[in-house]
C-alpha cells in the first residue's frame, strides 16, 4: 500500500515537471500566434480584431522574401551535401577497419559539444584570415559542419543494423563495392536517408548564429526576424514565426513518420 502511494506521488510530481517544462517551451509560442492575429500593432491585451494583415505584410515585404528564399537555398543545399557526406562516412564508420577508428569517430562528431557561437567565431576568422568575404556560400560551408554530426549518427545507425551478408552476397554475385553500395546499401537507408535531408534541412533553415557570422549582406530570414527585432519591434514577426514554426514542425513530423515506417518494415 505505501509503496503504491509513494509510486503514485512519483508519478504526479513526474506529471506536473513535464507539464511545466511543456508550458515553458510552448507557452511564448501560443502566445505569439495569438497576437500574429491580432490588429492591435502592440502585443497587449486586450485581444483586437482579428486580422490577417501580418501575413500578407510578410509576403509583400522584399527583405523577407529575400531572406526565406535565401534561407531555403542554402538549406536545401546543406542538407543534400550533409546527407551525401555523412552516408559516405557513416558507411565507413560502420564497415571500415583501421587504427584509431574511435578517435576518428569523436573527432566527426565533435561539433556536437561545441558551442555554436565559437564555431561561428572560429569559422569567420579562419575563412577572413585566407582571404574569404562573409557571404552564403561560406554560411553554407559552417551550417554542412553544424549537422553533419547529426546527419552521421543517424545514417550510421541504419547502415549498422543492414546485414553483412546481403552486401556479401552482392560481392559474390560479381557485384563491385560501389555496385553492392548503390544497389544494396543505399535502398535500404532510403527512409533514413530521406528523413536525414528533412531533419538537416530544418536545422539548417532554422540555423542563426553560425549564418550571423559568416555573412554580411546576403542575409538569411533568422538574421532578418532578429534584425527587426532589435531595430524595433514590427507584428510581423509573429505571422512570420507562426509560419517558420508550422513548417518546422511539418518537417519533423514527416521525418518522425519515415523513421516509424522504417521500424514497421523490419
Amino acid at each position: 500500500m505505501v509503496n503504491t502511494v509513494r509510486k503514485q506521488a512519483y508519478n504526479g510530481w513526474f506529471a506536473l515537471l513535464f507539464a511545466a517544462v511543456t508550458a515553458t517551451i510552448y507557452l511564448p509560442i501560443v502566445v505569439m500566434a495569438v497576437f500574429a492575429f491580432n490588429s492591435g500593432r502592440y502585443q497587449v491585451m486586450p485581444f483586437r480584431e482579428f486580422t490577417l494583415v501580418w501575413f500578407g505584410r510578410v509576403f509583400r515585404d522584399s527583405q523577407y522574401f529575400s531572406g526565406l528564399m535565401n534561407s531555403i537555398a542554402v538549406a536545401s543545399a546543406v542538407s543534400v551535401s550533409a546527407t551525401a557526406i555523412a552516408f559516405l562516412c557513416a558507411y565507413s564508420l560502420v564497415n571500415a577497419r583501421f587504427p584509431g577508428k574511435t578517435v576518428v569517430t569523436l573527432f566527426v562528431l565533435a561539433p556536437l559539444a561545441v558551442p555554436l557561437i565559437l564555431i561561428g567565431i572560429g569559422l569567420r576568422l579562419y575563412f577572413v584570415s585566407i582571404g574569404f568575404e562573409p557571404s552564403l556560400g561560406l554560411v553554407y560551408a559552417g551550417q554542412v559542419l553544424y549537422v553533419l554530426p547529426l546527419a552521421v549518427l543517424n545514417l550510421r545507425n541504419r547502415i549498422a543494423q543492414i546485414p553483412k551478408s546481403h552486401e556479401e552476397a552482392a560481392w559474390a554475385l560479381g557485384a563491385s563495392r560501389p555496385r553492392a553500395i548503390l544497389e544494396v546499401v543505399l535502398p535500404s537507408c532510403r527512409f533514413a536517408i530521406v528523413a536525414t535531408l528533412i531533419i538537416t534541412f530544418t536545422f539548417a533553415f532554422d540555423e542563426f548564429v553560425i549564418a550571423y557570422f559568416l555573412t554580411n549582406f546576403s542575409i538569411t530570414l533568422p538574421i532578418k526576424i532578429w534584425t527587426t527585432l532589435v531595430t524595433g519591434f514590427d507584428p510581423a514577426i509573429n505571422a512570420i514565426g507562426v509560419m517558420v514554426f508550422g513548417f518546422s514542425m511539418g518537417l519533423g513530423i514527416a521525418a518522425q513518420a519515415l523513421f516509424m515506417r522504417k521500424d514497421q518494415r523490419k
